[in-house]
């Protein structure tokens, strides 16, 4: 065990005992439900990096009323000229809310290592496994330590559950946050 990983439990613990948010109810929020949120603070467009844009266009897209997962996926494909169509998104339709409402894994996380995909990811079985291995390990390790989870439950519990306005602005910070990552991890790998 690393010394950072003690300070990360710790910190992740803390972060659990804090939130106090009781358990999840209902049905899923459907995009027509959707509370508003406040919008993101505008960026000085000569000072933005390519991740800056990533995480202003996923998180402005999710606003709009794209599905987390879809949103991270076309930003990406967008910053980097559209390689593959635009409704590429479609891809991600089904992960909101942890897939399909079931609160597993987080969409945006999901989107990420798809959006990874769609450039390091394999054809066929003769091509190599490492660069998109890699880049969704990276993903992950990120998530984990920007949100000590991986589960949309775990990260809406702290916010109160799925259908409160604190929920979804947190929720469009932490697209825009995996389309940053998604976009920097490329950029590091020379895949992007």
């Amino acid at each position: 065990m690393s010394m950072a990983e003690p300070q990360r439990k710790n910190a992740c613990a803390a972060r659990e005992r804090a939130a106090e948010a009781p358990a999840l109810h209902g049905d899923p929020v459907r995009s027509a439900e959707k509370p508003s949120r406040p919008k993101l603070r505008s960026v000085d467009p000569e000072r933005v990096s390519r991740g800056d844009e990533a995480e202003a266009r996923a998180a402005a897209l999710y606003d709009s009323g794209y599905w987390c997962g879809e949103a991270v996926v076309a930003t990406v494909n967008e910053l980097a000229g559209h390689p593959l169509p635009p409704d590429i998104s479609r891809l991600a339709s089904g992960f909101c809310e942890g897939f399909g409402g079931s609160r597993c894994t987080c969409g945006a996380l999901a989107g990420a290592v798809m959006a990874a995909g769609m450039f390091v990811g394999r054809i066929g079985p003769d091509e190599p496994w490492e660069p998109v291995y890699d880049a969704a390990g990276e993903l992950r390790h990120r998530f984990v330590l920007d949100q000590c989870a991986t589960t949309c439950d775990e990260i809406a519990r702290r916010y109160g559950g799925m259908h409160k306005p604190e929920r979804w602005a947190h929720c469009a910070e932490l697209v825009g946050k995996c389309a940053r990552w998604t976009v920097e991890i490329g950029e590091d790998q020379g895949w992007l």
